[in-house]
This record gives C-alpha cells, structure tokens and sequence, in this order.
C-alpha cells in the first residue's frame, strides 16, 4: 500500500509539472513570437536596404 501511495504522489508531481512547463512554453511562445517576427522583418528590411545600395558594376 505503500508503496503505491509512493508512486500515486509522485505521479501526481509529474502531471503538475508537466502543466506547468507547458502554460510557460504558451506564454514564452505568445510573448516572443512576436518579438521574433519584428527582429526578422527588420533584418530583412536592412538586408533589402544594403543589397539595394550596392552596385553590381
């Protein structure tokens, strides 16, 4: 009995944690996803810029 309350409890802290972890990869993923497309869309816009700049003569 035990023995099975044992596993039943740690059980139990594994389903927590593995709530936990992903309601912060939710999170991370609302907050730096954006963040992520405006950096790439900016270095992208600097790239076009730079290329446009040179002269291929």
């Amino acid at each position: 009995m035990l023995k099975q309350k044992k596993a039943q409890s740690t059980l139990e802290y594994i389903i927590i944690f593995t709530a936990i972890i992903g309601a912060v990869i939710l999170a991370a993923n609302s907050i730096i996803k954006p963040k992520m497309n405006n950096m790439l869309d900016h270095v992208a816009t600097q790239a076009e810029t730079a290329v446009n700049h040179v002269n291929f003569e």
